[in-house]
């Protein structure tokens, strides 16, 4: 049965689409329209290489796992990635255009680049010193194609708004029994995202979900999410990706309240729905296990808002936000 489940649930979302006092808001209605947590769905043709590489060698904790299809690891407090087996049942094709790159914040850079070293993982633009920058990083290509941006950001003007967000963080420490060095930790998660039109993203964020920008870069904005997740915004043609029409993502935000969502967006102009009613996913006794929102920002980026009911089903995921 258990398994049934498992099944119907991952059918459903990828056909259709694919108590906690730090829980970030919108501005209206801020009992309702919560976000508690990110996530970003990824790609692979080679299903088991990437869930070793996310679970054994960066270490994330495994908070759901349906077998050989999709396992959600945990990145920090409230973030979030899904490793997903590009078999024919997902929504998007691994062979798409990987128009996300995911900020791991770390205060321990140094330490990750000799670790990514010593694990041989394919390293693009090691680490500059910090001297006088607000942040520094290096780039590691997954074994998909996706962009990992291992991220430091310092005591600087530019992040005034954004350290103290930073240091109420707690560090996620690695899984038990993966490589991942005792000492080596993430804060918070940045899911940078590429529009054509850099502006008309900014209002769609900022005016209809609500997010607030605590950075200004010189070609890319940091938007507040969930308490350890954010939405980064670069402008076309200078960042890591172009903006393209296909993405092989799916954004998620996950949430106390789909329904409240639901009768908000679908009064949005820039939001376009992908169907016509709140989605129930449901078991085979006909049990509500997960509500959800599908639809599109501006761009076309995939957007998927779930809220994870009070079940067995949910324990560890809601275990894994806080909820329980």
């Amino acid at each position: 049965m258990k398994q049934f489940i498992y099944l119907s649930f991952f059918l459903s979302l990828f056909l259709y689409g694919c108590s906690n006092d730090n829980n970030f808001v919108s501005k209206d209605n801020m009992n309702q329209r919560d976000i508690i947590g990110n996530n970003a769905f990824l790609y692979y043709k080679n299903y088991d290489e990437a869930t070793s590489f996310y679970g054994d060698i960066l270490g994330f904790k495994n908070v759901f796992e349906f077998p050989d299809f999709a396992t959600i690891f945990q990145t920090t407090k409230s973030t979030f990635i899904t490793v997903v087996n590009d078999n024919g049942r997902g929504m998007h094709s691994s062979d798409e255009p990987k128009t996300i790159a995911i900020a791991l914040v770390t205060d321990q850079l140094d330490g990750w680049y000799q670790y990514a070293l010593s694990q041989n993982l394919d390293i693009k633009n090691p680490p500059k010193p910090l001297a006088d920058n607000p942040h520094h990083a290096f780039l590691v290509t997954d074994p998909g194609g996706y962009i990992l941006e291992f991220e430091h950001f310092a005591d600087h003007p530019e992040n005034k708004e954004f350290i103290p967000l930073l240091n109420n963080s707690e560090n996620i420490y690695g899984v038990k029994g993966s490589q991942r060095p005792d000492n080596l930790a993430f804060k918070a998660s940045i899911y940078w995202l590429y529009h054509s039109n850099e502006e008309e993203a900014e209002a769609f964020y900022q005016e209809v979900m609500g997010l607030k920008m605590i950075v200004k870069q010189s070609f890319s904005d940091i938007l507040t999410s969930s308490p350890t997740g954010y939405i980064g915004l670069v402008e076309d043609g200078i960042g890591i990706h172009n903006a393209t029409h296909e993405k092989a993502v799916n954004v998620g935000f996950m949430t106390n309240s789909a329904q409240a969502w639901f009768d908000y967006l679908k009064e949005q102009p820039t939001f376009s729905l992908r169907t016509e009613e709140l989605v129930h996913e449901q078991d085979s006794q006909g049990n509500n296990l997960i509500d959800i929102v599908i639809g599109y920002d501006p761009d076309n980026y995939f957007i998927e808002i779930d809220e994870f009911l009070d079940t067995e089903f949910n324990k560890e995921l809601r275990q894994a936000l806080g909820i329980i």
